[in-house]
Formats: structure tokens, sequence, C-alpha cells
């Protein structure tokens, strides 16, 4: 089944290695861009494609590049572009062999939530899968993500519980997080199909979505604190994944 892409919406990227991987991915996308004047040269090809391309683009202000994007942290540049089509969740479950996808419940932080993004695409997940009413992450999520967005479907999900049981029909492991109980994650036996689920800063995974669960993992430490942040718990999560189901050969992947 084709993907699908939100008709005639644009979301807005901003941040240096966001907007670069979105020109290196999908440059006919882009509909418009705009950027500080210290960015012209380092972003000259891009600026040639979108001359190429018919796309406008403005050298602006600091100040005005914080009205278009809403932030202060934009580091000089902002493009519009069409978003990522992205698949519906029926198909990304479909998808045979192993794999493991994260799936977010209340985690309204947009810098945990791009960095939950950025460790997906790093160590290989599937999608990531949007509870609540959000359609998608916000731009100040894909800054943090630092170009993760374009390698990791984001997929929503305004009933993660149903998300949920589909995705163990069809054959993935719901693994739930806790900071005070579960099976340590080095000694449990890990799926090859495995939605991991993360809750909000706050309160954690919600109880209804937490008794879902198949299994429960808890990260072992010393105990000093009472838990990591959900972001580096994500990461710690994902790497074990990544480790456990054999990395490729680094001659295979790109050096980070």
């Amino acid at each position: 089944m084709a993907r699908r892409r939100p008709a005639g919406e644009e979301i807005k990227v901003y941040g240096q290695h966001a907007c670069r991987a979105v020109f290196t991915r999908r440059a006919a996308d882009i509909v418009r861009v705009y950027l500080g004047r210290e960015l012209v040269k380092p972003f000259g090809d891009l600026l040639h494609a979108c001359a190429e391309m018919r796309r406008p683009y403005r050298v602006v202000t600091d100040a005005e590049l914080e009205r278009i994007t809403d932030s202060r942290h934009h580091e000089g540049i902002c493009l519009v572009a069409r978003p990522r089509p992205t698949p519906s969740l029926e198909d990304m479950l479909r998808a045979p062999g192993p794999g493991f996808v994260v799936a977010l419940a209340g985690v309204s932080n947009p810098h945990n939530a791009g960095a939950i993004l950025r460790s997906a695409a790093h160590f290989g997940a599937r999608a990531v899968l949007l509870g609540g009413g959000e359609p998608r992450l916000p731009p100040a999520a894909y800054r943090t993500a630092q170009g993760g967005a374009e390698w990791v479907d984001v997929v929503a999900a305004p009933d993660l519980g149903a998300a949920l049981a589909a995705a163990r029909q069809a054959g993935f492991t719901i693994c739930a997080t806790s900071s005070r109980s579960g099976t340590d994650l080095y000694r449990a036996e890990l799926p090859a199909r495995a939605a991991i689920l993360l809750g909000g800063e706050a309160e954690g995974v919600p109880p209804a979505l937490a008794r879902q669960a198949d299994v429960t993992l808890s990260i072992p430490g010393t105990g000093h604190v009472d838990s990591l942040n959900v972001a580096a718990a994500a990461a710690v999560l994902l790497s074990e994944l990544w480790r456990r189901r054999g990395a490729p050969p680094i001659s295979s992947r790109r050096r980070t």
C-alpha cells in the first residue's frame, strides 16, 4: 500500500542538522527556506537546488527567524517542507522479520521526544508510535532529533492501547518500562519483535497501558537516583536491543 502524506499540509524544520537531513533525503519536498546571512555559504548547495527547483528562499535576521520558528534555538535556518509520507499503523506492523518500535505514552516534552527519535534512528528502530491526539511531533522535537526524523517513521496512534493490541497480534511483544520493578534488562530474554512502551516524564507509563505489557523491564543502576530521564532510558533500552540482535559490521554502516 502506498505511503500516506497529509494533503495540503506543511511543517517547519529548523536546526542545521535537521535541515541538512531534509535536503539530503528529500529535497523535492522543500517549499521555502529562511536562513541567516552567515549560513549562505555553508548551505550554498541547498540554495542552488532551491533556485533550480524554483523554490523561494530568504536571507533573514535572527529576530525574524525567531518569529518564524517561535524558538531561540533555530541555529540560523528554517525549512518549510511537506511532511514525510508515513505508512499506516497496519502497514508498519505488517512488515516481516525482526524489529522494534517505540511507543510514546504522554511524552510531552519535545526535547525528550526528539532525543528519543534520535536514538531510535541511531539504533535502527522501525518506527515511533505517537500516542495521544497529536498527529506529529512539534518542530522542537525534530531539531533535537538532529536529522533522525528523516530515518524513522513517526506513526500517529490516537488510541495507543488499540495500537499496542494490534502490535501484539502482529507478533510484537509489548515491553513496558519501570524504575521500581521489573526484570533486569541485561538478564531478560528480549524478543525479536518488540514494542518498547515509554511513559511521560512525571507519571511514567499509565497503569491501563502498563497492564497491557507482556514484559516489564527495569534498568539496573546504583539506586542513587530514583530513575533515568525517559530519553536516557530509551537510549539504554534501544542500545541493548541493537546489541542483542547483532549490530551490522562497522564496514556496512555509517560511523558516528
